[in-house]
């Protein structure tokens, strides 16, 4: 991908801020998502996939095959440890290997993966441009922001939007079915309009260290709100 010149150039078309989330999250991924991907949501998933796929409900436009889709998390699940990982006998690697291949089902591996969300969100819309999931902060979402401006500056797609979703303080290496989490998500394009993406970079980068992705997105949103040109509020 071509560096960018002038982030400034491409717009943020549409947003959808974490306070703007339907109260249920179970029961409309129920309504729009395909039996295999509902199968494959767990609690901490539930969030970015229905931000993801209501933003591009309000949103309508864009061709699928040239949409990008990215996200980003700080969410990193940690493998669980058994109790009996590290006393020595003579039948624990036999136990250990039991534990972490038993029930030996893929749909269990797949509802782990910190991708899970970004998958079944292009599996739902249809979105088929350059897709990337990051794991990291305030400053990964401003490196990931740059990556999906680049994947429209080169032409490899017409509009991309950006996921961020995160877990509470002290929860981000939960595994999936132990926690919730919350999201926000933007529309890029090219153009000059009112809400620059260059600022949604510039700002995510300055934000503090330690602090998370969707924490940046939302003070991005919260604070240009009212600029906002695509029909959401």
């Amino acid at each position: 991908m071509r560096e960018i010149a002038n982030a400034d150039d491409f717009s943020v078309v549409a947003a959808l801020g974490a306070d703007e989330l339907p109260e249920d999250l179970v029961e409309y991924s129920k309504k729009v998502g395909q039996r295999p991907v509902r199968r494959l949501l767990d609690r901490t998933f539930y969030a970015p996939y229905v931000a993801a796929v209501e933003l591009n409900r309000r949103f309508g436009q864009g061709d699928p095959e040239r949409f990008a889709l990215f996200t980003v998390s700080s969410w990193d699940p940690s493998v669980p440890v058994p109790d009996y990982a590290e006393v020595e006998s003579e039948d624990r690697v036999e136990r250990l290997s039991h534990f972490y291949t038993h029930p030996a089902n893929p749909t269990d591996w797949l509802r782990r993966m910190p991708n899970n969300p970004i998958c079944n969100i292009a599996i739902t819309t249809g979105f088929r441009g350059p897709c990337m999931h990051y794991i990291g902060g305030a400053d990964s979402l401003s490196m990931i922001t740059s990556v999906a401006i680049s994947t429209i500056a080169d032409g490899t797609a017409d509009v991309a939007m950006v996921v961020a979703y995160d877990m509470p303080d002290g929860e981000h290496h939960l595994l999936a079915h132990e926690g919730d989490s919350s999201a926000a998500a933007v529309v890029l394009a090219k153009g000059d309009g009112t809400r620059k993406a260059g600022q949604l970079v510039r700002s995510a980068a300055n934000h503090p260290a330690g602090t998370t992705a969707l924490a940046a997105m939302q003070d991005y949103i919260a604070a240009t709100r009212t600029a906002l040109v695509g029909g959401t509020t």
